[in-house]
């Protein structure tokens, strides 16, 4: 594989091939305009992706918690209400 070297960077030259396939740079207006409106795609769809794959492991972690019972819980507040007043 080919690579672009400058000073001490370097790169694959298949992205800038690719580039130069799909995006006209005869235009620059015009392919920064498409690469943008591709890129807002794809990181739309990633959102989309990450919201479900979140959503999942929401539903998963209520099944998986352990539900507390009213009683501790009226204890915790009855606990830092005396805190408060004692304060």
């Amino acid at each position: 594989m080919s690579s672009y070297i400058a000073d001490s960077f370097s790169e694959p030259m298949t992205a800038l091939h690719n580039f130069q396939n799909r995006y006209d740079l005869d235009n620059p207006v015009e392919a920064m305009s498409s690469y943008a409106r591709t890129m807002h795609q794809h990181t739309k769809r990633q959102m989309d992706s990450a919201t479900r794959a979140a959503r999942r492991r929401d539903l998963d972690d209520t099944s998986a918690t352990p539900s507390y019972s009213s009683r501790s819980s009226s204890n915790s507040d009855s606990s830092s209400a005396k805190r408060r007043t004692s304060a």
